[in-house]
């Protein structure tokens, strides 16, 4: 197996695990309002940080992969 197109593969699945993550992050957590947090932040605020923080990292994952897969080709 040629070393982009395992790389690609890897990727490609971190990146769907870590968009799903952060997805999940953005529309579920936080919501159970128990009066956590950080400083100034609220439970909320730090699921929404980690969510937009986890969406990028799996977008830029999968653009990754994409192009590791493309030039394996």
């Amino acid at each position: 197996m040629q070393l982009s197109l395992a790389a690609g593969l890897f990727l490609t699945v971190t990146g769907f695990v870590a968009l799903s993550f952060g997805l999940y992050a953005l529309l579920r957590g936080g919501r159970e309002h128990r009066g956590g947090g950080i400083g100034p932040f609220s439970e909320r605020g730090i699921h929404v940080i980690a969510g937009i923080r986890m969406t990028l990292i799996g977008l830029l994952s999968l653009a990754g992969g994409a192009y590791f897969l493309w030039t394996s080709f």
